[in-house]
């Protein structure tokens, strides 16, 4: 099997439970593509972790990825990440000269402790293929003023996006976005917004508001409660509007609070608090329509919400604003307002749902979830990406891959 080296952010297994409120769409979306990238590479991995892990000897090795190499990044920043990167190189000579070399490195983002080694292994007489897994980044595409830009030239362990960008071979991106950053360099790039894993949980129905009911219409949202998000925009539109409805929020960040003071002082909104994924889907499928308000700041066309795919796991009928391709993924049974024209896009958007009835939007709903366990299941995805890191590899397995994949 061809060899890659996988270095990302996703915690060992059973960790993420400790840690509920770090990293959990990343964490869930690293752990499900490297299970299935094992079935076409020989993978070994490491891991950036913002506090020294704990060992959990019983832990079920489905909730995340057993790496071979645990680096820390924490306080004092600078003295972590340079021994987190001293390590990494180290682990890369000794897995060489033990007769382990990769063909292929697969990188999670653009980040100081991983940009310092890619620097190093582009400099080096052997260098694998490097392939960039670009999640998301807030600086691609704006310009920095320029006192900041010279400021930057002298922090340590610093490279700026736009320049690491020229040092990979390729490029998967979850935002179709994203490609134009890319395509003036001749990258070869694939949009890869992420996949799903049903839940046997889901989908019996159980949960769903009955259709004949005259309660009013159950909005939800779940997921970051921080300004990226969008949240206090859609509470206060959703406020404006007055619509006939309740807008339920669950989730985890720093406006936690707020969305808490919010929801006593108004009857029509409430606060779950942090759910378990799991509860998040159940409260997913018990609402008439979740909303996903992610607005075009904070860099967030150069990413994919994966929330969408949970959204639709949830046969749940979903409103969404219209970034990096996620039209693509939901199809015409989705309802997208323009990010652009934040309020009143969103606040024609959700007087147009308040005006249907239960029985359009769930089947709405089920249309999405359909489709999108058809077309964006890990499975598939898993081969997707096989065939395009296998691609332009030059040795013997790699050609080899490609030809099994192709047919």
């Amino acid at each position: 099997m061809p060899r890659l080296l996988y270095l990302g952010f996703a915690f060992p297994p059973g960790l993420a439970a400790l840690s509920p409120g770090i990293n959990p769409a990343g964490h869930a979306l690293e752990t499900q593509m490297i299970a299935e990238l094992r079935r076409y590479f020989d993978i070994r991995s490491a891991g950036v972790l913002p506090f020294t892990a704990p060992q959990l000897p019983s832990a079920d090795p489905r909730t995340g990825i057993s790496h071979e190499l645990l680096l820390v990044e924490k306080p004092p920043e600078l003295f972590h990440r340079f021994h987190s990167a001293v390590r990494l190189k180290a682990q890369y000579r000794q897995w060489r000269a033990d007769g382990w070399e990769p063909e292929t490195v697969l990188v999670y983002n653009l980040s100081p402790i991983y940009n310092q080694f890619i620097v190093w292994l582009r400099k080096q007489p052997r260098c694998p293929k490097l392939v960039l897994l670009l999640l998301d980044s807030p600086n691609l595409g704006v310009a920095l003023p320029c006192f900041k830009r010279f400021r930057y030239r002298f922090k340590p362990m610093h490279f700026p996006d736009a320049e690491m960008l020229g040092l990979f071979d390729a490029c998967i991106g979850l935002s179709k976005d994203a490609e134009q950053y890319f395509r003036p360099k001749r990258v070869p790039f694939l949009w890869m917004p992420g996949g799903c894993t049903p839940f046997p949980i889901l989908n019996t129905g159980e949960n769903w508001p009955a259709a004949e009911s005259s309660n009013p219409l159950r909005l939800g949202y779940f997921g970051a409660l921080a300004p990226h998000a969008g949240v206090e925009q859609l509470i206060n539109t959703f406020l404006a509007t007055k619509v006939p409805a309740s807008l339920e929020i669950c989730g985890y960040g720093k406006m936690g609070e707020r969305v808490a003071e919010l929801a006593r002082c108004q009857p029509s909104l409430r606060y779950h608090g942090l759910l378990t994924p799991e509860e998040c889907l159940r409260f997913g499928e018990s609402c008439d329509l979740l909303i996903n308000p992610r607005p075009a700041t904070h860099g967030n066309q150069n990413n994919f919400p994966s929330k969408l795919f949970d959204y639709a796991l949830t046969a749940t009928a979903i409103l969404t604003s219209r970034l990096s391709g996620v039209e693509n993924v939901l199809g015409p049974d989705a309802f997208y307002f323009d990010p652009l024209n934040f309020e009143r896009s969103l606040g024609q958007s959700l007087r147009t749902v308040a005006a249907m009835s239960r029985t359009e939007l769930r089947k709405r709903g089920i249309a999405i979830r359909d489709r999108v366990q058809t077309e964006f299941s890990w499975k598939k995805q898993g081969a997707r990406l096989a065939a395009f890191i296998g691609g332009p590899l030059q040795s013997p397995a790699g050609n080899e891959l490609a030809q099994a994949l192709a047919a």
